[in-house]
């Protein structure tokens, strides 16, 4: 198990403002996903279906970023009948909601940009979203379900096709509260639910020959209304360079065998919201970052907006957590990305010890923060 932040810590510069901001139309919800082409350019895709809209950003590094377009999705979202390309949930129910862009990978050899993206069940479904208990306007102490999407673009990231649900949750995404449509399919039992595979991000190996999607699962309980844990788990796919997405394997009891949809999971880390793997070239180990989460039947109260940090050899075993402070108090928000600052490499691998942190909360400007690994004396 790594020991890193026995030996060194993290010092937080002053933050700065970025080009994700709401005056610009872009309500950022999410840690933001980037990915570098193969000519060397930084690309990025921020925003949300339903709140202002979604931008791709290009430049050299996180640092000046800049929009070039909004893009176009050649699908609808919103309301059951129609939404996703007719294309169904895994479980059989008609896809509804919102799309979330959570993680961007461009293929090397066709310069085919393929976004992963976060969707939900009660949001924004014109009448046909629902949650645990059944229809909403709103989920329920967000008890909506979750999944994984993905799809394509062959200009650059100005217009998408929906390819397909790429990860789901070993447990259907309704309850025995109500049926979405599932016919004679089985829900969840009321009491303690799991609400999908999602609020994810994306990993890409700087050698390796694989791509990960570090995901969440979250589990509520319709009697107490609370959420009683959030955890984090790993599936992965091979990277290509033909201008394809193969299927994920999900991580289970000590091997990647599980299929992506309607397969079991192990967690890899308990109790944490949001986690990012990125790479420690110098050092030679990953590092994760996430907020922690902490049960409660208050919503507001369930994720702690502070940054945490954790290495490892393996991706699977996970050192203790470091807290990052700055001045002297807690340091993070909602959401927290580590990226690097250089002007070529991969956006998942930080070469020394200078980086960045990006921080933001829901739908909210995204503020950069220049940072540093240091010994400790």
């Amino acid at each position: 198990m790594s020991d890193f932040f026995k030996t060194h810590g993290v010092n937080v510069g002053e933050g700065r403002p970025t080009a994700f901001r709401n005056a610009d139309d872009i309500y950022q919800d999410g840690t933001l996903p980037m990915c570098r082409d193969s000519s060397g350019k930084l690309w990025a895709i921020s925003g949300i279906s339903h709140l202002g809209h979604i931008g791709m950003f290009c430049g050299s590094c996180p640092d000046d970023l800049k929009e070039v377009y909004p893009i176009q999705m050649l699908f609808s979202t919103s309301h059951s009948d129609y939404a996703f390309s007719g294309i169904r949930y895994p479980e059989g129910v008609r896809a509804r909601g919102s799309v979330w862009p959570f993680g961007l990978y461009i293929c090397p050899k066709t310069n085919r940009f393929f976004c992963f993206f976060h969707n939900e069940t009660g949001w924004f479904g014109l009448g046909t979203a629902y949650d645990a208990l059944g229809l909403c306007d709103t989920p329920h102490y967000d008890s909506d379900f979750r999944h994984i999407g993905l799809m394509h673009s062959d200009d650059e990231g100005k217009s998408w096709v929906f390819d397909r649900w790429v990860l789901t949750a070993e447990q259907p995404c309704f309850t025995e509260i109500y049926d979405p449509g599932a016919g004679r399919a089985r829900g969840q039992a009321r009491g303690r639910i799991c609400l999908g595979s999602g609020d994810f991000s994306l990993f890409v190996e700087p050698q390796g020959e694989y791509m990960y999607l570090v995901y969440n699962k979250v589990w509520v309980n319709t009697e107490t209304s609370a959420w009683e844990d959030c955890d984090v788990y790993l599936a992965r796919t091979r990277k290509r360079d033909d201008g394809l997405m193969g299927d994920f394997v999900k991580y289970y009891e000590g091997s990647f065998c599980e299929p992506g949809n309607l397969g079991k999971e192990t967690a890899i880390l308990h109790r944490a919201w949001h986690a990012r793997i990125a790479y420690l070239q110098k050092y030679g180990q990953y590092i994760l970052s996430y907020s922690p989460m902490q049960p409660s039947g208050n919503i507001g109260e369930v994720v702690i907006d502070e940054l945490k940090l954790r290495t490892s050899q393996d991706m699977i075993h996970w050192s203790e957590p470091y807290s990052v402070l700055r001045e002297g108090k807690p340091f993070g928000n909602h959401y927290a990305a580590l990226a690097p600052e250089e002007k070529e490499g991969s956006p998942c691998v930080i070469p020394a010890d200078d980086f960045v942190v990006l921080l933001n909360h829901n739908g909210t400007d995204v503020t950069q923060y220049p940072a540093k690994f240091v010994l400790k004396k």
